[in-house]
């Protein structure tokens, strides 16, 4: 039988007994945690130069088939792309069953599975704008969509995780985002034409935000990226299809035609975008994602421009654009936002 201890006799005035304490633990912070990050940083930069180049090759695609061949060929691939690989994939089928009980328990409504309505009415935007706006001024339209519509999202709580108020200062930046796209859209030999065609990108813009808070639900409920880039594909091709449908009842059915290999690869640019962004959204979350497509985007593009021919004039003007968007970026990310490195699902 084991006695009670008792307390040691300390002199008078020396004070209770301090009771031990346990040693202060710091927040746990795994070997390669900031790697864990910056991989799918990376990833998200390279989906938004792929994005840049996307508009350039379906650009070129609809200027010789026109745009609505264009876009449809171009969701139609990636349509069959994302088909084929659930050969090799083991989690697809888990993944639906837990969408199909996200959807009968009304956690997320039937709406929330057509993000790929606004990814065609993008590539549709593309084929129609692009080759005529250019890869810097498409790009920095459909960007400052992005940003000044990306704020009502947050505002909203549209997306995975808690809303963000739409603060002055992110309203700022989603107007300057705005406004850096006047700089190479006046600096067009036509700037009433240009600026009608910017329309279209912004818009556009508007809608990825849409899209993107949507397929971040889609891929919260099924825990598995697939469902959400599979249903992406499938709602884009059945609008791209219909929209060449009607298209071909009153004029002639588009012909593909011939031409350079590379101009029918947008579908392949297209898959690489949807999941990167799919993917990075749930390691970095919606805010750190976002940031680094339009980062990738921006620096696509601009890139892209002298090797399309752009002139230099317009491409200086798109640098400046370029800078003010980096600058609205700022304004409207959320203050003291940071990157939540292997946060798990955090979005």
């Amino acid at each position: 039988m084991t006695l009670p201890s008792t307390p040691r006799h300390r002199p008078p005035g020396t004070g209770p007994v301090p009771s031990p304490r346990p040693p202060a633990v710091r927040p746990a912070c795994p070997p390669g945690a900031a790697r864990s990050g910056a991989l799918p940083l990376a990833g998200a930069v390279a989906g938004g130069a792929a994005l840049a180049l996307e508009s350039v090759v379906n650009g070129r695609l609809g200027e010789r088939t026109g745009a609505m061949a264009a876009a449809a060929w171009s969701n139609t691939l990636s349509l069959c792309v994302v088909a084929a690989a659930a050969c090799f994939l083991t989690g697809p089928r888990p993944a639906f069953a837990a969408l199909s009980t996200a959807l009968r328990s009304r956690a997320l409504r039937p709406w929330h599975c057509l993000g790929g309505l606004a990814g065609g009415g993008m590539v549709l935007t593309q084929a129609l704008t692009a080759a005529t706006l250019g890869p810097a001024s498409f790009s920095l339209a459909l960007v400052s969509g992005q940003t000044l519509c990306g704020v009502a999202m947050d505002h909203l709580g549209l997306g995975p995780g808690a809303p963000r108020r739409a603060t002055g200062r992110r309203l700022a930046g989603g107007l300057l985002a705005v406004g850096a796209v006047a700089l190479p859209v006046l600096a067009a030999a036509d700037a009433g034409r240009t600026l009608a065609l910017a329309v279209l990108p912004f818009l556009a813009g508007c809608a990825l935000s849409w899209q993107m808070a949507v397929n971040g639900r889609v891929d919260e409920a099924a825990g598995h990226p697939y469902p959400a880039v599979l249903l992406s594909f499938a709602a884009g091709t059945a609008l791209t299809v219909a929209a060449v449908t009607v298209a071909a009842a009153f004029s002639q059915l588009p012909r593909l035609g011939s031409g350079p290999l590379w101009h029918y690869g947008g579908g392949l640019l297209g898959c690489a975008v949807v999941l990167s962004a799919v993917l990075t959204v749930r390691r970095i979350g919606v805010l750190a994602a976002g940031l680094a497509m339009i980062s990738g985007q921006v620096l696509g593009a601009l890139v892209l421009g002298p090797l399309t021919g752009q002139p230099p004039a317009h491409q200086g003007a798109a640098v400046a654009g370029g800078a003010l968007l980096i600058g609205a970026v700022v304004l409207a990310a959320p203050a003291g936002a940071r990157l939540r490195s292997g946060a798990g699902r955090g979005n």
